[in-house]
């Protein structure tokens, strides 16, 4: 069943997309068939998706899921295509297109086709299906009455994760993927958001408007992100009657796992056995490795082992009954042949209550190879200089001398890219002293 079929059976008369005009499920479903009807040569073709707003992009998901060989839902940066993709509107104007079929086989369910990050490597394109992909989505009274800001772009993983639990369940979705956190925070007031998902970086800076709490809100997941366990005790005090989720995803993967008891990490306990139709494993190196319940993209062949395990590239720990994330295996800082994970370094840092945001990387060294460097944003009123003695000496209390940041940079605001994840600012070279 393709994604116009199920709302159709679902039969919701509530509002589906609140954006000034609200766009109520009945006329979603109006319009998707009314597209289909427009461009039926479009059926069995390859189709990329540009994002304009939340309403056409849904109508068009909804149109063309079950309809198209296809979708290939295109990020923001100019990911190449395959050949025979048709570039949806630009390439078919306003009248239906008459291009040829292939003389490929069309098989029965349309592949969604998303794009990785990249921040591993090159993006690539990889496939899944609205069956695999609406999977994790769950529909209830409770559900229903939600009021959900998409505060991921809908095309990347994350985001189509929001609007198809939004869809699937009956509930409203408002678009708040752009702007800062305090654009995005009026938004969430204007249209009475009770239900978020954003990633930690985003949740420190809708944290820092110090209005966050005037939300109603029922419903806090966190992803994309290590989630710390300051941030998860912060969002549990503001929110005690808000259920409080951190999610653990990938693109490859197209899976994940919902951790709710408002510690960090997830229980080993669930290493070795399935939970929530995954089966989870950690190798000799600390990779978390994932088995999913389909097989993964078959480009992902290099990543997989011969049992059918996918490299998340994740790097782990045991901590008695937890396990913990370090961060990304290819981004660990070469300290003198000892190696830095960024991530470990930023939430030592942030237990410090003056710390707002941090941000730990590389640069390059003659010396040592390379320096850890903190880039951090602090409470207003602040002495920079008392402060830098202190981190100092908090850092040396939980951290090996190595790990220590050479520089503490106070900045006003620290960038996120496209996922809403912290921009990892690449290795610059350090002079020699």
């Amino acid at each position: 069943m393709n994604l116009l079929q199920r709302l159709q059976q679902a039969n919701y008369n509530s509002t589906a997309i609140s954006a000034g005009a609200d766009i109520s499920y009945p006329q979603l479903v109006a319009q998707a068939v009314q597209l289909r009807q427009q461009y039926p040569a479009l059926q069995h073709h390859a189709i990329a998706l540009s994002y304009t707003d939340l309403s056409t992009f849904t109508c068009d998901l909804l149109a063309f899921d079950g309809w198209c060989r296809a979708l290939y839902l295109l990020p923001d940066n100019n990911l190449e295509l395959p050949e025979q993709v048709i570039r949806w509107p630009e390439n078919t104007s306003t009248a239906p297109i008459t291009a040829t079929a292939t003389a490929t086989p069309i098989a029965e369910t349309t592949l969604w086709y998303l794009a990785t990050s990249g921040t591993t490597g090159t993006p690539k394109w990889i496939a899944h299906s609205f069956t695999s992909l609406s999977r994790a989505a769950k529909a209830s009274v409770q559900s229903a009455a939600l009021h959900w800001a998409l505060c991921y772009q809908p095309s990347r993983f994350a985001g189509l994760q929001v609007l198809l639990q939004s869809l699937l369940s009956g509930a409203v979705i408002t678009d708040c993927n752009s702007g800062d956190a305090q654009q995005r925070f009026n938004l969430m007031q204007q249209y009475s958001v009770n239900a978020v998902s954003a990633t930690p970086s985003l949740w420190r800076q809708l944290l820092m408007t110090a209005q966050i709490n005037a939300l109603p809100l029922q419903q806090i997941t966190l992803g994309g992100e290590i989630t710390d366990q300051p941030l998860l005790d912060t969002l549990a005090a503001l929110f005690p009657t808000a259920r409080l989720l951190h999610i653990y995803a990938s693109t490859e993967a197209g899976v994940g796992f919902a951790v709710a008891d408002k510690r960090a990490g997830f229980p080993a306990s669930w290493l070795n056995q399935c939970h929530s139709n995954l089966l989870l494993k950690i190798d000799a190196k600390q990779h978390l490795w994932l088995k999913p319940p389909q097989l993964p993209d078959t480009r992902l062949a290099s990543a997989v082992d011969s049992d059918g395990y996918l490299d998340s590239g994740d790097l782990v720990t045991i901590v008695q009954d937890r396990v913990v994330f370090l961060g990304r295996a290819s981004g660990v800082i070469n300290v003198g042949g000892n190696k830095v994970h960024p991530e470990q370094v930023e939430q030592v840092l942030l237990q410090y209550p003056a710390v707002r945001q941090a941000k730990v990387y590389a640069k390059t060294s003659s010396v040592i190879g390379q320096l850890v460097i903190a880039d951090i944003v602090v409470d207003t009123g602040t002495d920079s200089k008392t402060l830098q003695a202190q981190l100092v000496q908090h850092c040396q209390q939980q951290l090996e001398r190595y790990q220590l940041p050479a520089r503490f940079n106070i900045v006003s605001s620290l960038a996120t890219n496209a996922t809403g994840k912290l921009s990892r600012k690449a290795d610059v070279k350090e002079p020699h002293e």
